[in-house]
């Protein structure tokens, strides 16, 4: 599966990398693990999951209840 480094993750999503590491800290998107090369890379299926996020909250859902939804 091809995957994404956080830079080309934030373009596709049009969000910044600062909401990219947000939505994990709130446990809304997991962090892939950290190779020895040191560029995590995320799987396709994030940029689902963060446009998601976003209609979500464009609709008026807080973070905490798309957590739920989640």
């Amino acid at each position: 599966m091809p995957s994404l480094t956080i830079g080309k993750l934030a373009k596709q999503t049009d969000v910044t990398i600062e909401t990219i590491r947000h939505y994990q800290r709130l446990g809304l998107l997991s962090e892939p693990d950290k190779p020895e090369s040191g560029y995590r890379y995320y799987p396709t299926d994030a940029i689902t999951r963060i446009r998601f996020i976003k209609r979500a909250q464009q609709a008026g859902f807080p973070l905490k209840e798309i957590a739920a939804l989640l």
